[in-house]
């Protein structure tokens, strides 16, 4: 990955402060003795991944980006594979482009209509090693992807390796691809003291939870743990430190590459970062419409029609709405203010079995049309 001259900033520090204490309790032996001063430690870890959250969420820490339309893909990865091209070869953007690293300066919007569903795209600058501690535009290109539903990993043959590196790299920067966060449950309560429910086999000690739970000024609280989980993974839950997005590896540039050699890349790909690669040619314009409902797909959106009570539905404007989503969450993306004036609905399509008069919490399927009663 490219280098490129360190800034210092707050968040630099923090993350150093992390690794620090990270290190010192990765290196301390566990025991009667030691214990309190593991507890110490990390509470630490605590406080400074609660203040780097509370951080991420102020205003002024990244590129002014407003999201448009109904989802947004951060294009992402090194410097010089092509995430200029594709931008302008699947969207209307006119981003400059060279055949020569750092080219694109700024983030780069363009709009991808894909299926009825306006896909905002972003070509954000090239990802560098060592953005976690505040190389390059490091934070300010986090800052954008951590808004983002979902992000694309453009990679060509000569840059694919870096991929695990690029998720590292993120990773540090409270961005977990293709992950989820831990199924803890953190119920504060009004008096009582800490309560602990184990649904797992492996989970912090009482005195592990109090430790996290007293440095994040929680006092009181039912926490029950659903799967196996570690004093971090606590952390990380309580402190809102991480966001979770889905992701897409993409090998672009194969037009120069052997059938074989596409093949093996893509099965190193994988077995590297879990993500099977979408492979295209921006150049030759090769499985550009493949990349696209790979994205619509990832997105979990759903397309809804809506049909007057005495018309046809409108089958060219879908609404747009993510999967698992009500009748009511489609009135309020209509029309927010009249939402509350809805009674109930009439769907037809998948989600029931023939034209049914449903409630406002019914959830809806990709394809169903609905007429909206108020």
């Amino acid at each position: 990955m490219a280098e490129a001259k360190p800034k210092a900033h707050k968040n630099s520090a923090q993350m150093a402060k992390i690794e620090e204490l990270s290190k010192e309790y990765a290196k301390t032996k566990y025991n009667k003795a030691t214990d309190k001063y593991l507890g110490i430690l990390r509470a630490k870890i605590a406080r400074i991944k609660k203040a780097m959250s509370e951080g991420r969420r102020q205003k002024g820490s990244g590129y002014a980006v407003r999201k448009v339309g109904d989802a947004t893909v951060a294009i992402v990865g090194p410097p010089n594979v092509g995430k200029s091209s594709l931008i302008s070869g699947i969207t209307n953007a006119e981003s400059k482009v060279a055949d020569y690293a750092f080219t694109t300066l700024d983030v780069i919007p363009g709009m991808l209509l894909h299926k009825g569903a306006q896909i905002q795209l972003l070509d954000l600058p090239g990802l560098i090693e060592g953005m976690h501690i505040g190389r390059g535009a490091g934070r300010k290109v986090a800052s954008v992807i951590r808004v983002s539903d979902l992000l694309l990993f453009v990679v060509d043959d000569s840059t694919y390796r870096l991929l695990p590196r690029m998720l590292n790299e993120l990773e540090e920067l409270g961005i977990m691809v293709n992950k989820r966060p831990k199924r803890i449950n953190v119920e504060p309560q009004q008096s009582g003291g800490i309560y602990i429910e184990y649904n797992s086999k492996a989970a912090p000690t009482r005195q592990e939870v109090k430790e996290v739970l007293d440095s994040m000024g929680i006092y009181n609280a039912k926490v029950t743990f659903f799967e196996d989980a570690t004093a971090d993974d606590l952390v990380d839950v309580v402190s809102k430190s991480n966001v979770y997005i889905k992701g897409i590896a993409v090998l672009n540039k194969i037009d120069r590459i052997a059938d074989a050699s596409i093949e093996s890349i893509s099965n190193e790909i994988y077995a590297t970062t879990g993500m099977k690669p979408v492979c295209i040619s921006v150049a030759n314009k090769s499985n550009m419409e493949l990349l696209k409902d790979a994205i619509f797909e990832a997105l979990d959106i759903i397309r809804v029609y809506l049909k007057p009570k005495d018309g046809a539905a409108d089958m060219q404007k879908p609404v747009i709405v993510k999967a698992g989503s009500t009748v009511m969450d489609v009135a309020k993306k209509v029309n927010e203010r009249k939402s509350a004036e809805l009674r109930y609905a009439y769907v037809q399509g998948k989600s029931v079995k023939f034209e049914t008069k449903v409630g406002r919490e019914h959830i809806l399927a990709d394809g169903d049309i609905v007429t909206f009663i108020y």
